[in-house]
């Protein structure tokens, strides 16, 4: 693909005449005129940034004369080799790195975002001359995922990126574990988003290695930390920021790389931010936590996984002005336990997500809610294969009444036609006064096609006491991030 697409391109470096068997048709009026090339400038530009790669918009150039050179005023990049594997690889690597140097050549304007992933077929020097390109032209938004073939395990960030005084969103995928290192030199004057995946958080050239406490401490303007698939080989991670607003923290269950299995464990993190809003934690962040000045907190999701048990017993008390909380049913089944512990105090809790992934969830589930007085909007996701369900005495109608009552959505995902999942079904139905939506996500296309016209209509006979519930059948859906 970006063999024929460079050779396209030297055609328009060159001004040869376009063949004609490479036009597109355009939209023609009675009279014969392009009416879509008779538009202003400004409309054209709008049309193709809605475009989503560089590729496609440069393949607009064939439509006529008008367009030729339009693409150039378009102030993002977006190219990805992945969308143009070729059976001869080498061929169309260095198709792909031509591709590169001419759109960047083209580019005059400065440039609000620039998005390239390559993989691991060019060394650093090559990349540091891309990001360099970049850098000259201003960037706001860089976003890059490389894996050198040059330098196996430290990657040193070229100086100009660190110095940006334009960029304000960094977004590095590092495939295969590097380490990054950064000059000794203050930097990211600008840097509002930064988000690190499959990066070892330690840098060889500071004392103790902690990678993201120099970030922390070099960007005044930070406000939105993602570490994705990360690793800490400190044994620990300390995330303190008088201005952060919004931490993810995100990991894999089981990252299948044994090179790096010594690297992968967090035995503890430290979490001081004192105005976060959102906190995201999903998967084996850590073994242990400590939470301290989280008074701003509003959204939090907190799906950890192998973690100790004594870490995590008090941290209801830690973000104890939350609005929206989401966590699993393991979370609740290790962390609270109402025969001896305290009650939970939540008082600014409104809407609580709870996900039913482990039978003690289920058992601990139904009182868990009236912890919450004020609480106005209760959300159940079931994921596929809950065991356990079987054993929930759902007739038991004091229990399931004090579950429904602030009980707004229900969802099954990856449902299978489970009859425990339908029994549960059915005594929500039967008992939300509140319910206003229930969701059967089905994971199996066809299966879907197969049954679920069948559960349609069993579903739709239950005995519903809330007359505005809406029962929704559908396929996969996509499942937003807080």
């Amino acid at each position: 693909m970006y063999t024929k697409l460079f050779m396209l391109c030297t055609d328009l470096i060159s001004n040869r005449p376009m063949d004609k068997s490479k036009q597109a048709n355009a939209s023609e009026g009675e009279d014969g005129v392009d009416l879509i090339s008779n538009l202003p400038d400004h409309v054209l530009q709008l049309i193709l940034s809605g475009i989503p790669s560089t590729e496609e918009v440069i393949r607009t150039s064939v439509l006529s004369t008008r367009w030729r050179h339009l693409w150039t005023s378009i102030p993002s990049i977006d190219i990805d080799y992945t969308r143009g594997l070729d059976p001869d690889k080498e061929l169309e690597s260095n198709g792909f790195k031509e591709f590169v140097y001419w759109v960047l050549l083209n580019k005059t304007l400065d440039l609000d975002s620039f998005r390239l992933w390559c993989a691991d077929y060019y060394n650093m020097s090559t990349i540091r001359r891309w990001i360099h390109a970049a850098v000259v032209r201003k960037v706001k938004l860089l976003d890059l995922m490389f894996s050198p073939i040059d330098e196996p395990e430290d990657l040193e960030i070229p100086h100009c990126l660190v110095t940006c005084s334009c960029l304000e969103v960094l977004k590095l995928y590092l495939l295969g574990y590097h380490r990054l290192c950064l000059p000794k030199i203050p930097g990211f004057p600008a840097l509002r988003v930064l988000e690190l995946n499959d990066v070892v958080l330690s840098d060889i050239y500071r004392r103790k290695g902690d990678l993201v406490k120099y970030f922390l401490e070099s960007c005044p303007l930070l406000e939105d930390l993602s570490l994705l698939n990360c690793c800490t080989p400190s044994g620990s991670l300390v995330i303190a920021s008088p201005k952060l607003k919004n931490l993810r923290i995100e990991k894999q269950e089981m990252i299948p790389d044994p090179e790096v299995d010594d690297m992968l464990d967090c035995l503890g993190l430290e979490i001081s931010c004192p105005n976060l809003e959102l906190l995201k934690l999903v998967g084996p962040v850590s073994f242990s936590f400590s939470f301290r000045n989280l008074n701003s907190l509003k959204k939090s999701m907190i799906h950890c996984t192998d973690f100790s048990l004594e870490s995590f017993c008090d941290v209801f008390d830690e973000i104890s002005n939350v609005e929206y909380l989401s966590i699993s049913g393991c979370f609740v089944g290790q962390c609270y336990w109402p025969e001896k512990d305290e009650p939970v105090s939540l008082p600014n809790l409104k809407t609580l997500e709870i996900t039913v992934d482990d039978p003690y969830g289920v058992y601990m589930l139904i009182p868990f809610p009236k912890c919450f007085p004020d609480l106005e909007s209760l959300h159940l996701i079931f994921v596929k294969h809950v065991y356990g369900l079987n054993k929930w005495h759902l007739q038991e109608a004091e229990k399931i009444n004090i579950l429904a009552r602030c009980l707004k959505k229900v969802e099954f995902r990856e449902f299978d036609d489970e009859k425990p999942i339908l029994v549960v079904a059915r005594a929500l139905l039967e008992h939300g006064n509140e319910l206003e939506e229930m969701v059967f996500s089905w994971g199996d296309e066809a299966k879907f096609h197969e049954m679920s016209l069948e559960t349609m209509n069993q579903v739709s006979n239950f005995r519903k006491v809330s007359s505005t519930v809406k029962l929704r059948f559908v396929i996969n859906p996509s499942q937003a991030d807080l």
